[in-house]
């Protein structure tokens, strides 16, 4: 078995609703066709989920993101929080250290990690969860 299907949700405070993940990547790339302007200025919660089929049935999840999606006046992602969002996820890669100084701790890569949790990722409840996976 192989992770061979991916199901994008937009998520709002009242319900989860599928989007093709064709459209969520035109999304994500800026593509003016792929404009969601009800969501004009907003700030919206996603979900991704992997899973894995057999006979056309998802048998399991293999992977699950949760983040956000900030919309720009236009109805496009905006491209200020893209940027930080991978400025953010650079830093999250440690970097070799030129000095080895027992004296001085590289911990960049922690309050990155931190940082991106807390600014661009999301937690749902059981509840939603269930309804994301069913």
């Amino acid at each position: 078995m192989n992770v061979n299907h991916l199901n994008c949700f937009i998520v709002t405070s009242q319900n989860s609703r599928a989007s093709p993940s064709t459209r969520f990547d035109r999304i994500r790339a800026r593509d003016p066709k792929a404009k969601l302007t009800e969501y004009k200025k907003s700030r919206i919660r996603y979900a991704e989920v992997a899973v894995e089929l057999e006979n056309r049935k998802a048998v399991f999840v293999a992977r699950a993101v949760y983040g956000y999606l900030k919309f720009d006046a236009d109805s496009l992602l905006d491209k200020k929080f893209l940027d930080d969002e991978w400025k953010i996820m650079c830093n999250i890669l440690p970097l070799p250290s030129l000095n080895d100084s027992d004296k001085i701790i590289y911990a960049n890569d922690k309050f990155a990690k931190k940082r991106f949790k807390n600014e661009f990722t999301w937690t749902p409840s059981p509840g939603l969860e269930k309804e994301i996976f069913d």
